[in-house]
């Protein structure tokens, strides 16, 4: 024999003679038993063997396996079970194995699986996948029932899985289990269920009291801190949806000038911005020049916001009587909304500078939105190229329809005088021509035919009507109903104003819909309305998801203007459209002040407060494992 053989002691009884078992060098064991009975050794035939300790026998025989021939994926989840049970510990598998101590855990999840599961996965009857899911209860009894208890169809991994989590929610999506967390929440008795075998940590939960609970306590202490700035009242509220959000209205903070520091950052800050624009539309900045000068403006613009923020502060009367809430975002994160006052009957004051009458004798507090400006993926200069594309493109829509044009014109009047909030509008009715300054801010808009078309049809009116107003009115006067509402279409086309710093929601989106209108086919990225002006990461981003990731990866090796110009081809009818553009979201509000009576001295008793309200508006992931065996 060329290589011993590899045993351990066996357990004997008393006065037995001590046996021993064979840990390494099955076939050859056999190999020696077939050559006694073909005669050509004897029994006594001495076969050289290495003695080792039971707790190493079972290692030593994996290893030999392991290297020798691959094993079935249950035979090495199996031995890393019988090494668990020997007193090895899971840092030492780790280890000695040279996989991440995650493997470890993973091989011994799909050993604890039924063993009737088991032997069908020898049997190659059941995927890796399906015991991967099948591994997300830890009961056999339910596993054995998704199993065999589902139609053929209804084993993939997905079904298998949501079978399991029917009744339980995920700590992915939900924002008060993500601000708690796994950990906290097991340790205050919650039990979780893990998939081990995603890349994203997915875990669910059944006791949803019990997370709510350890929230509002987290949430509570903050409260307690931000109260004690000098507001009324503070409370805790995880879960501050539009409903409960009905019954308050916010008190505005009032706007403080900058002290001469801050103003003189501020006036830097824009001195610096316009200087960052200019140098990356100059053809001599290369392209690592370029992203430092992006980084650096998005780092202004940061400071930029964070000193305007600083700017608002509350009248100290209105933080006596207004209250904080401390809720939840949708990130999971702690959102401290200061400024609510509970809608309850007041006692009559007169109404003030800042403040409103609601013909009760009540002064209701000026709404302020609850919108913070959004920072999207682009510079402002880009931004407001953009925006001046949207508003271009909504306003030559609703001139050619004067149906649109004449319910945006009445809407804005009807949620003017209900709301008292020019932001539920994109409609400015005092007749400010926008239109003229939207090529201002992108350019390309001087070439465009359905921009110009739009501005040459009012311009030519003013080779038509009489040379004086009194003429003008008799002018008017004499035209048809479908002449005027096609003069007021155009007009009112003009007074569209969407053009805004930031990709914060915007009342002109809400126009879009209305008039039928895809913003792809009236714009398209190209090398000098956009891709100039975003970084070359940005241009490869978007040509990978869009087009493929290998063109992205060709992109990656080109200069920034090459890569602008390769983009402007591949993107080329694609019908991609930047985030705020894709997903348009408009500002809704909440018309507490319509009038209920048509009396209105009944009004005059209503609460002032119920009348100057302001409301605001799951899945699992498979997963591999963390190296290069993925079970």
């Amino acid at each position: 024999m060329l290589q011993n053989l590899v045993v351990h002691a066996m357990k004997v009884g008393p006065k037995k003679a001590q046996t021993f078992g064979v840990a390494g060098g099955k076939r050859r064991r056999h190999a020696l038993i077939l050559l006694v009975e073909q005669g050509h050794i004897t029994p006594d035939y001495e076969v050289p063997c290495r003695i080792v300790p039971v707790k190493d026998a079972v290692l030593m025989s994996v290893a030999e396996n392991d290297m020798r021939e691959p094993e079935h994926p249950a035979d090495a989840c199996d031995a890393y079970r019988v090494l668990i049970e020997a007193g090895r510990s899971i840092v030492e598998i780790a280890d000695i194995y040279g996989v991440s101590e995650a493997t470890v855990q993973r091989r011994l999840k799909l050993a604890r699986v039924s063993p009737k599961l088991v032997d069908l996965f020898r049997e190659g009857e059941i995927k890796l996948e399906q015991m991967q899911a099948l591994a997300l209860s830890d009961s056999h009894t339910e596993q054995e029932a998704a199993w065999f208890e589902s139609e053929p169809y209804n084993r993939d991994p997905q079904s298998i899985r949501r079978r399991f989590i029917r009744d339980e929610q995920t700590f992915t999506s939900n924002r008060i289990a993500k601000f708690v967390g796994v950990e906290a929440f097991e340790a205050a008795g919650g039990t979780v269920r893990r998939d081990l075998f995603s890349d994203m940590d997915a875990a669910w939960y059944r006791d949803h009291a019990l997370m709510v609970r350890l929230a509002t306590e987290r949430l509570d202490a903050i409260a307690a801190q931000v109260q004690a700035e000098g507001w009324q009242w503070a409370k805790a509220q995880p879960e501050c949806d539009v409903f409960a959000r009905a019954q308050y209205q916010r008190v505005s903070p009032r706007r403080l000038e900058p002290a001469a520091e801050a103003a003189q950052e501020l006036a830097a800050i824009d001195k610096r911005i316009a200087e960052i624009a200019a140098l990356q539309e100059s053809d001599d900045t290369d392209d690592e020049t370029w992203e430092r000068l992006a980084d650096e403006e998005q780092t202004l613009s940061a400071r930029q916001a964070e000193i305007e923020d600083g700017l608002y502060a509350f009248d100290p009367s209105d933080m006596a009587r207004a209250g904080v809430i401390v809720t939840l975002g949708h990130d999971g994160e702690p959102d401290v909304l200061r400024g609510f006052v509970i809608r309850e009957p007041a006692a009559p004051e007169t109404a003030t500078d800042g403040e409103r009458s609601t013909g009760s004798g009540v002064a209701a507090p000026v709404i302020v939105p609850d919108v913070k400006p959004v920072k999207g993926p682009h510079s402002e200069k880009l931004t407001l190229r953009l925006n001046a594309r949207r508003t271009a493109a909504v306003a030559a829509a609703l001139a050619n329809n004067p149906h649109v044009a004449l319910a945006a014109l009445i809407h804005r009047q009807m949620a003017g005088e209900y709301s008292h909030r020019g932001e539920v509008s994109a409609i400015d009715v005092s007749f400010h021509d926008q239109s003229t300054d939207l090529a201002k801010h992108a350019p390309e808009l001087n070439s465009d035919l359905a921009y110009t078309a739009f501005v040459a049809q009012r311009q030519t009116w003013g080779a038509v009507i009489p040379g004086d107003s009194d003429a003008l009115l008799s002018w008017l006067i004499e035209q048809t109903d479908e002449q005027l509402l096609q003069m007021l279409a155009q007009y009112v086309a003009s007074t569209v104003d969407g053009v805004a710093k930031d990709e914060t929601p915007h009342a002109i989106n809400a126009l879009i819909p209305a008039l039928g209108l895809t913003l792809a086919d009236t714009w398209q990225p190209t090398k000098a309305g956009y891709f100039d002006h975003v970084s070359k990461q940005r241009i490869v981003e978007i040509v990978s998801a869009v087009v493929s990731p290998a063109e992205g990866m060709k992109l990656a090796k080109l200069t920034k203007a090459d890569a602008a110009t390769e983009a402007e081809r591949l993107m080329a009818g694609r019908g991609w459209l930047p985030e705020h553009f894709a997903n348009p979201a408009s500002l809704s509000v909440e018309l507490w002040d319509r009038r209920q009576e048509a009396d209105p001295t009944e009004a005059e008793g209503e609460d002032a407060e119920d009348r100057h309200s302001d409301a605001d508006g799951a899945a699992d992931h498979e997963g591999g494992a963390d190296d290069d065996r993925p079970y």
